[in-house]
């Protein structure tokens, strides 16, 4: 069957230019973003990249079409069609030779900028100097939209996080404590870019952070899970999962340098070399968080974000990891966001405390100021629930009552006042008006009316 001569040789060639330019943005994308180094080329000079890729391919696909214009004549049945298709016609001589060299210029220039980067540099080893500031967070803002109707339209939202703001310098840590729901880990995952924010702003560094983490980043802002079986994969070894950070962040190769790195990591968790060819469900629950734990380390990182690291765990387990992340701490000088709503724990390893409850902060300050002379009546609840081994320092359990407002629509002033021990003397500005920061003194800030002079 002959196709109807109706039909425009242009309209052919067109068509055909069309899918060759299709074919061609393809295979580019795909082979550009090939390869164990890939990721260590900035996001910038990989569009570089691929635009010098294309260039020979562009330019041949152009002599092609401009030729078939005046040239190309194609019937489905016609033979003339078969033996230009198979025998090599100018047209497919010329896409064959821009596919060639699209893929030769590709891989060409991009090993040329592989080249320029500076493993040592990406590789290398350094202490953070102690009280950096390596964390900002202002005015930090996260909510979740709730979707309803027949159209799945916008009809509210959570606010999981509302206002929050404080700072982390390397070589100390920040407890971020609270009831389960108060939005502790959302600030966690907000950090790492792994959920949008609906305002504020994180500096790293004196750097805003940007919405997408390029592989230097991710080296230096790391997280461990609350859940080690969830955060590891059944189907690795140790030794693959350790190495996953070194071929990712660091564009390591070497299968003999990963296992000697890999080996480095347990040691520094006090494993051994055995331990390194075996799978995460043959380890106990403590020696899983180790090996968490050793791959957050692997890429040298200056901040930890710690999510309940130790929730899980017995008591003396918990003892070891607390230990163990406060040696590699003072030896290296790592900042620590430790989230957790356990108080002894933050007692133990924080330097400073954060309380936070319904998405916003009630008190900040050291951590011996806080649980010494706690201001907020939200904190002394928290405090009086805590255990006491000691009977003479027992504190007389404050209960609350009430349920916890809902975060989708918050009460008016303060969030904590409907719940409030002290409504005796609650004032009116407790219901109305929200309260800004109370500075009692220069390592003590609390969110409270009753405390505004």
């Amino acid at each position: 069957m002959i196709l109807n001569t109706e039909l425009s040789d242009n309209f052919i060639s067109i068509f055909l230019f069309i899918i060759s330019l299709i074919v061609f943005f393809s295979i580019t994308i795909f082979i550009g973003n090939w390869g164990d180094k890939i990721q260590l080329i900035q996001k910038d000079k990989l569009i570089i990249i691929h635009i010098l890729s294309l260039i020979p391919g562009l330019a041949s696909l152009i002599i092609g079409f401009i030729f078939s214009l005046n040239n190309f004549r194609l019937s489905i049945l016609n033979i003339e069609f078969g033996i230009s298709l198979y025998t090599g016609g100018f047209w497919y001589k010329i896409l064959s030779a821009g596919l060639i060299l699209t893929i030769i210029c590709l891989i060409l220039v991009r090993f040329i900028i592989i080249r320029k980067i500076d493993f040592e540099k990406l590789q290398s080893i350094k202490n953070t100097k102690k009280y950096e500031t390596l964390l900002q967070v202002k005015n930090l803002k996260v909510y979740y939209p709730i979707y309803g109707g027949i159209l799945k339209h916008k009809v509210g939202e959570i606010k999981a996080v509302n206002g929050v703001s404080f700072t982390i310098k390397s070589g100390e840590t920040l407890g971020l404590v609270g009831e389960s729901g108060c939005g502790k880990s959302t600030i966690a995952k907000s950090l790492l870019e792994l959920i949008p924010k609906e305002d504020g702003e994180i500096f790293f560094e004196k750097e805003k952070l940007p919405k997408v983490f390029n592989a230097q980043l991710r080296q230096k802002i790391q997280l461990v899970f609350q859940d080690p079986d969830a955060a590891l994969n059944p189907r690795m070894k140790v030794v693959d999962i350790l190495s996953e950070p070194y071929r990712n962040l660091m564009g390591i190769t070497d299968k003999d340098i990963l296992r000697d790195k890999a080996l480095a990591l347990l040691n520094q968790v006090s494993m051994k070399r055995e331990h390194l060819d075996r799978f995460p469900h043959e380890f106990s629950g403590g020696q899983k968080q180790r090996i968490v734990i050793a791959r957050a380390l692997a890429s040298n990182p200056k901040l930890i974000i710690l999510d309940e690291p130790t929730s899980a765990l017995d008591v003396s387990v918990q003892a070891q990891i607390l230990n163990l992340l406060k040696d590699l701490q003072s030896n290296y000088g790592y900042g620590y966001l430790f989230i957790t709503h356990n108080l002894s724990v933050v007692h133990h390893i924080a330097d400073n405390i954060a309380v936070m409850y319904l998405g916003k902060l009630v008190e900040y300050g050291k951590v011996d100021e806080i649980f010494e002379n706690p201001k907020h009546p939200y904190t002394k609840a928290l405090l009086s629930a805590r255990s006491e081994i000691d009977p003479e320092h027992k504190i007389k359990r404050i209960i609350l009552e009430g349920e916890v407002p809902s975060p989708i629509n918050p009460p008016r002033g303060c969030p904590f006042h409907p719940r409030c021990s002290f409504k005796d003397s609650q004032l009116e500005l407790c219901e109305n008006k929200y309260p800004g920061k109370i500075q009692i003194n220069e390592d003590h800030s609390v969110w409270c009316h009753l405390f505004r002079e």
